[in-house]
C-alpha cells in the first residue's frame, strides 16, 4: 500500500482556516441543523499553541484532519462494517449505504474528527477528497492553502522530500499517516 498523506508545515501555517472553509464548501457541510446540531460541522480543524512570554511570543498553528490511522480505531469500532481502509491508498472511508448510525466510531476516534449527521443518522468524515484524488487532483485543503503549508502525496515520498529539504519531521505529532514538520532550528 502506498499510504496517501498530507504533510503540514508548522512554519508556514498561519491558522487562517481557508482550508476549513474550502473543505466545508466542497463537501457541502453547511446544513448546521441536521449535520451537527449546535455545532459547525468540519472535516478538519485548526489548532494552535502559544509559547513564550511578551515580547518573545511564538504562535504555532496546524491543521487536524482525519489521520487515516494505520490501525484505525474507527474501523475496529464500526460493527456495521461501513468503515474501511482502502488497501491501495490507505484512505479511511465511511460507506454511507452501510452506516447504521451507532456513533461507536465517534467515540473510538482519538482525534475527534468524525462528524455525525443526526437527520440522516450517519457518520461522515474526511475521505481525503476521494473523488478529486482519484481524478488526479489534490484534496481541497491542499489546493487552497494560502501559504502552501499543506502538501499532498505518498507518505514515504513526502517524508523523503522533507528530509532532503532539511525539514524537521515532528515524530510526536506524526504518529499516524499525516506528517507534521517545520523548518529545522
Amino acid at each position: 500500500m502506498n499510504q496517501l498523506s498530507l504533510a503540514i508545515d508548522l512554519s508556514r501555517c498561519i491558522g487562517c482556516k481557508t482550508c476549513v472553509a474550502a473543505c466545508r464548501n466542497y463537501h457541502g457541510l453547511t446544513d448546521h441543523a441536521s449535520d451537527m446540531p449546535g455545532k459547525m460541522p468540519y472535516y478538519l480543524r485548526v489548532e494552535s499553541r502559544r509559547e513564550g512570554s511578551f515580547p518573545n511570543l511564538k504562535l504555532e498553528s496546524w491543521v487536524v484532519p482525519c489521520q487515516h490511522c494505520n490501525n484505525a480505531p474507527c474501523v475496529k469500532a464500526c460493527k456495521s462494517g461501513s468503515i474501511s481502509k482502502d488497501e491501495q491508498t490507505g484512505i479511511v472511508r465511511i460507506d454511507q449505504g452501510k452506516c447504521q448510525g451507532s456513533g461507536d466510531c465517534l467515540k473510538a476516534c482519538p482525534y475527534g474528527v468524525i462528524q455525525f449527521d443526526a437527520a440522516r443518522n450517519k457518520a461522515h468524515k474526511c475521505d481525503m477528497c476521494w473523488d478529486l484524488v482519484h481524478g488526479g487532483q489534490k484534496p481541497v485543503c491542499a489546493q487552497v492553502c494560502l501559504t502552501d503549508a499543506i502538501r499532498f502525496g505518498e507518505k514515504q515520498l513526502l517524508r523523503m522530500e522533507l528530509k532532503a529539504e532539511g525539514k524537521e519531521i515532528l515524530k510526536r505529532m506524526s504518529a499516524q499517516s499525516v506528517l507534521y514538520y517545520r523548518d529545522s532550528v
